[in-house]
């Protein structure tokens, strides 16, 4: 009898851990990136790439801003890259000409059992 009582006592512990382990997961909101966005032509020159690179920023920025809805919203960024023009400007040598190109965030939910 105490056997049994045992075997039973197990039988119902493994069956709530079994229950306990393959319930339904919540779906957890997180904000994506949806990328594919580009901002119109700007160019910046500075004495340094990092300063016109701060420049280009300056101008491109609050346009994927207005686009995506906020500057919280607006992800993965890029700017063209530095161009060295000693030769056509020397106090100025360093130049970005292009589009950004940018990505808008949005909710979306993520299944936990495809993570």
């Amino acid at each position: 009898m105490k056997r049994t009582v045992l075997l039973g006592v197990l039988l119902v512990a493994v069956f709530a851990c079994t229950m306990a382990f393959s319930t339904a997961k919540p779906a957890h909101a997180i904000l994506c990136c949806e990328t594919g966005y580009e901002t119109a032509q700007y160019w910046a020159k500075a004495s340094t790439c990092s300063g016109a690179q701060a420049a280009y920023r300056a101008l491109a920025r609050p346009e994927a801003d207005a686009t995506c809805g906020g500057s919280t919203y607006v992800c993965a960024f890029t700017i063209p890259p530095c161009e060295d023009w000693t030769s056509e400007d020397p106090a100025n040598p360093f130049k970005l000409d292009g589009t950004a190109k940018f990505g808008c965030k949005y909710q979306c939910t993520i299944d936990p059992y495809y993570q």
